[in-house]
């Protein structure tokens, strides 16, 4: 009997200090692999939670660089205490205009406390979002690593808003993360099988027409339409839903449920002055002064005409901005006329003709090259010119 008790005495006294018994080999476990890379502490730098990601969609805003809104990565490290939004920054195009068009704007990888990053936006009403991404904890260590790498090179890279355009960047971030690890894809419906072109007017042209008109009249030609929607996604709202349609090894890359960082109080009207107007305004000028033959009304058609080829001109010949090499608007609207209007009544017949065609075929590609507002005023243009063969 006296046996038999001793015995439950040690089962006691085991079930009590196993859990601690337990916990210290842990410990150790953990101790001994942090001080295999190099760190001295009990940290577990695997555990699941040691580092948490998001992805970040800030709301649209009215400035012409905020019109599709903006998109960057967060990282938290709770262990640390480290909490930093990851972001591409430019310097401010507004006070170097000039030097934004030039190509010369400088921008690079910024880390950002949440104060700093979510003040200015709470400022302007502008509603914050954030998707957990749900990848394992060492791609998102891999992630925080490129992060920093980034980082070190400063805000001295040349301004490219199609290599490191928001959303892209966080996308091609991610799949550095990733390495080799594929990510696979839902399948797309035919109908989102969109152009560059086709998701910055769908995502603008509402609210910020003149904005998204600028936009689209200062980038050229974008013939990605056969690319897959991930590779050419610019738009941060549209890179969330490709990314919750997404799975890394059977995990979705982001929740579906974003949580809110900033709610939104900013209220859009939409403008009744806009591009697709004032170009009917002109359109209605071109045909009344074939009514009132009057040339000054041509030289409005000529003048607008002349400034917007000007300005393609220079993007085209002497800019070195991202998609501006080209672009299909600069055969309508150019400098030529102007330099040569003296002599109109022997070429306008014809450069009316090639604008036509040009219309056509603009207007029967399958994907969207121009702005509305852009084929009004060609047909402004092409009446103005038929009225020259008899000037």
């Amino acid at each position: 009997m006296h046996k038999v008790a001793i015995n439950h005495y040690v089962y006691i006294i085991l079930f009590l200090i196993a859990p601690a018994f337990l916990y210290a080999q842990d410990a150790q476990s953990v101790a001994e692999r942090n001080a295999a890379q190099g760190f001295n502490d009990t940290i577990d730098r695997l555990a699941p939670d040691f580092v948490k990601a998001y992805y970040v969609v800030t709301q649209p805003g009215g400035a012409l660089y905020s019109v599709y809104g903006h998109a960057c990565l967060h990282l938290v490290c709770p262990a640390f205490g480290l909490d930093y939004y990851f972001s591409y920054e430019s310097e401010d195009a507004a006070r170097k205009i000039l030097t934004f068009l030039a190509g010369n704007l400088k921008m690079g990888m910024t880390a950002l406390t949440p104060e700093q990053y979510l003040s200015p936006y709470q400022q302007e009403g502008r509603g914050v979002l954030e998707y957990e991404i749900l990848l394992p904890i060492d791609y998102k260590r891999e992630l925080w690593r490129i992060l920093d790498q980034h980082l070190a090179e400063g805000v001295y890279l040349p301004y490219d808003y199609e290599a490191r355009g928001c959303a892209y960047s966080c996308h091609k971030l991610l799949e550095e993360a990733l390495g080799s690890t594929p990510i696979h894809y839902a399948p797309w419906k035919p109908e989102n099988l969109r152009t560059r072109r086709d998701m910055l007017y769908d995502a603008g042209h509402t609210y910020f027409p003149w904005n998204t008109w600028l936009i689209l009249t200062m980038i050229g030609i974008d013939a990605d339409f056969a690319l897959p929607p991930q590779e050419k996604t610019v738009i941060p709202v549209d890179l969330a839903e490709v990314w919750m349609r997404a799975k890394v090894n059977n995990t979705p890359i982001i929740s579906s449920s974003p949580l809110v960082s900033l709610p939104s109080s900013i209220v859009y009207i939409k403008p009744w002055f806009t591009p697709l107007l004032v170009a009917f305004v002109l359109l209605f000028l071109s045909i009344l002064g074939r009514i009132i033959k009057k040339p000054y009304v041509d030289w409005i058609i000529l003048a607008i005409v002349t400034a917007l080829g000007a300005f393609l001109t220079y993007l085209v010949v002497f800019s070195s901005l991202p998609c501006t090499s080209w672009n299909w608007l600069i055969i309508p609207f150019n400098i030529l006329p102007a330099i040569c209007w003296r002599w109109r009544k022997y070429w306008a017949l014809p450069y009316a003709a090639v604008c036509a065609i040009w219309l056509i075929v603009m207007l029967c590609y399958p994907h969207r090259l121009i702005d509305p507002a852009h084929a009004v005023l060609t047909v402004a243009w092409i009446i103005t010119l038929l009225h020259q063969k008899f000037v």
